[in-house]
């Protein structure tokens, strides 16, 4: 592989003094003196296209969820209090809202639904519904129910996000936000939990559909607590040898078993700076398999072989999840 920087830096300076020299050359041999500038050029250009290129894994993590509902096997009323004031909004909006809500509602259900050992069902006739201790108890013991999970604050509406200019003409570019606020009642009415969330889905000429995305998300984003949940990391991985490059091509291609027989040889090796790398690309496989701890191991492995950016922030990483 080529080292770039010193390459660079070196043909530079080349080019540098041949404009130099060509300011300062006769007309005699001028002519030949640009064909050989141009020469340099193109081999220039070329052995940039031999440099390095930074890749980069994909790599989900799955999380599990940070509160859980008691027992393992409930049920969960969902109860649609929301009312809207007519004097102060628009029938329009209000269908619009009202629509939203739906939809959040349904979002929210679809969500807990897939949740192992959890049943839902809805209350259709629910507006009159007055939420207090008593209210609760009532309606839980009513439906055979562990938790009521009530809407009571819902809004949505359009922002304007930005303006561009194409030419003379103005743009403009808009998003659909929403607003969403539950109320997670256990059985006995006496324990609740507030959830809140929000979300902004950007405009594509659709109102209806936007804020429909916009109040399904801000519901999820009220439940995220209670949902599981992915987050996709992008890794940089060490390409700067054959070796390293073969184990690469395998860990982007999902074959992780083929680039363990590659990379872990190279661990034990006599070069500390490719055992490094090699247990920084290990790492990384680790990771992508959610064997977090593993994971954890080798990328401190990989600084202990040689203190390295890439599995420093790794480690940090890590350690979050």
């Amino acid at each position: 592989m080529i080292n770039c920087k010193f390459y660079i830096t070196v043909t530079l300076i080349f080019i540098s003094n041949s404009l130099l020299f060509l300011n300062f050359t006769s007309s005699i041999i001028y002519s030949a003196a640009v064909k050989l500038f141009k020469l340099i050029c193109i081999l220039f250009v070329l052995g940039l296209t031999s440099c390095n290129v930074v890749q980069y894994a994909t790599v989900p993590v799955d999380y599990a969820p940070k509160l859980v509902f008691h027992p393992d096997t409930a049920t969960i009323l969902v109860v649609n209090r929301l009312t809207f004031d007519s004097t102060r909004i628009s029938k329009r909006k209000i269908i619009a809202l009202k629509a939203a809500a739906y939809n959040a509602v349904k979002g929210a259900e679809k969500e807990l639904k897939m949740l192992p050992g959890i049943k839902v069902t809805s209350l259709i006739d629910s507006v009159s519904f007055a939420a207090n201790t008593d209210s609760v108890k009532h309606l839980a013991a009513a439906h055979k129910v562990s938790y009521i999970l009530t809407l009571d604050d819902f809004n949505a509406g359009v922002v304007l996000d930005n303006v561009q200019y194409d030419g003379n003409a103005q743009v403009a570019y808009y998003s659909a936000k929403a607003r969403v606020t539950f109320t997670l009642y256990e059985s006995n009415g006496i324990y609740f939990k507030k959830l809140k969330g929000t979300a902004v889905e950007p405009e594509d000429n659709r109102f209806a559909f936007s804020i429909n995305e916009a109040a399904r998300s801000a519901a999820l984003d009220a439940l995220k607590d209670y949902l599981p949940y992915t987050i996709t990391n992008y890794r940089p991985l060490y390409n700067q040898s054959d070796v390293l490059q073969a184990g690469v091509q395998q860990i982007l291609a999902g074959r992780f078993d083929r680039a363990y027989k590659i990379l872990n040889p190279l661990i034990d090796g006599a070069d500390a700076k490719l055992a490094s790398r090699a247990a920084y690309n290990m790492a990384v496989v680790y990771e992508a398999q959610n064997d977090i701890e593993e994971a954890l191991t080798l990328a401190k492995l990989s600084n202990q072989k040689q203190q390295n950016d890439y599995a420093t922030v790794l480690i940090a990483a890590l350690i979050k999840e």
